[in-house]
């Protein structure tokens, strides 16, 4: 891998706190396109909320949705919804994003992505990455 595609790579990995195959492909194969395509990913999906109508739990919600919706990977889905509940958000919310998704996606897109939620709350996700856990989610909404 060049020096080029390894500062790309630890850039992604300093704003989203991992990478994907996809990303270390891209490393390998052109830099240059995966320079600019993290930057871009990046903005878009953690920008700054000043001028923005969604907040981060709500484009996160909305990541759920679409990942479902196209059948994503589960990395996807993982992904999006750890992030959506690390900026507030239950996981009642997150099922109900990917619920939404399933009515015009199809049933069994959601019925996927419920799995994936099912293993990612018991601590056998694929995205390392730490997720509260539903009981210490409703003790603090209780408080």
């Amino acid at each position: 891998m060049t020096p080029e595609g390894k500062k790309a790579l630890d850039e992604i990995r300093k704003v989203r706190g991992y990478t994907l195959p996809l990303h270390e492909v891209l490393a390998e194969t052109n830099p240059e396109f995966l320079k600019r395509y993290g930057a871009l990913a990046s903005y878009v999906i953690f920008g700054p909320q000043e001028g923005r109508a969604l907040d981060l739990k709500t484009r996160f919600l909305v990541m759920v949705g679409i990942t479902t919706a196209v059948k994503g990977d589960r990395e996807g889905i993982e992904w999006a919804a750890a992030r959506a509940i690390k900026n507030g958000a239950t996981w009642e919310e997150v099922y109900e994003a990917a619920f939404l998704a399933g009515l015009p996606a199809g049933i069994p897109s959601f019925e996927a992505a419920c799995k994936v939620l099912r293993e990612m709350k018991a601590g056998k996700g694929w995205v390392p990455q730490k997720v509260p856990s539903v009981k210490k989610k409703a003790a603090k909404k209780r408080k």
